[in-house]
């Protein structure tokens, strides 16, 4: 199976480009304030018009209200929502109602009774994301750079695909994989000189990494 590469937290134009160019499957955009890569929806529309095929595009949102689900689908073409906040099964239900778009709900993982979590939210979404299980102000929060154990999800029967994500590099990417099975990772502040400013380099060798082009 091929390898899908999420490149989380874009901010430019430039980036955008970058990621495309570099051969990544996924862009993704954080519509979460208090994030450091935090971009409006002005700012999105502008950004998801850039996204060409075979690029998909994610809008990162964090409990959204309806009124915000109704702006952004509005303002912007996204191919999948990720959810990253603490919506419930039932929450996350509603909304793959209201928007009928694909969704990624990110599963904070610290301990093996987490895995519960993925169950609950396998019926509703069809993507899950699981990162590193740091909380701030009730939110789960990507782009820390950090890790969780890696061991907690191996040989897990997932039902639906899955991104792993929290602290990858280049450096770490290959025994991640390995470890976990992964075939689909996120990555951002691996990729990254300063918060929501992506490397081009660093892209590079992620990428090259994941699909063997780097040993």
């Amino acid at each position: 199976m091929k390898y899908s590469i999420k490149i989380c937290g874009i901010t430019s134009e430039k980036d955008l480009k970058a990621a495309q160019q570099l051969g990544a499957n996924f862009v993704g955009f954080v519509l979460v304030e208090k994030s450091k890569r935090f971009i409006n929806l002005k700012k999105l529309e502008l950004l998801s018009k850039l996204v060409s095929k075979p690029l998909k595009s994610v809008a990162l949102l964090a409990d959204p209200s309806d009124d915000l689900l109704e702006k952004l689908l509005s303002k912007s073409k996204v191919d999948y929502i990720q959810l990253h906040g603490d919506e419930s099964p039932e929450r996350v239900e509603e909304i793959a109602k209201i928007t009928k778009v694909p969704l990624i709900k990110a599963i904070g993982v610290e301990k093996n009774s987490d895995l519960l979590n993925i169950r609950y939210y396998e019926r509703f979404a069809d993507y899950m994301l699981l990162d590193s299980k740091i909380k701030e102000s009730g939110h789960l929060k990507g782009g820390r750079g950090i890790s969780f154990n890696w061991n907690i999800i191996k040989g897990f029967n997932f039902n639906k695909p899955w991104f792993l994500a929290g602290g990858l590099n280049a450096n770490n990417v290959i025994d991640a994989m390995k470890v976990t099975g992964a075939k689909m990772l996120d990555v951002s502040t691996g990729v990254e000189t300063n918060p929501g400013k992506k490397s081009f380099d660093k892209m590079r060798k992620f990428i090259g990494r994941v699909n063997g082009e780097f040993i």
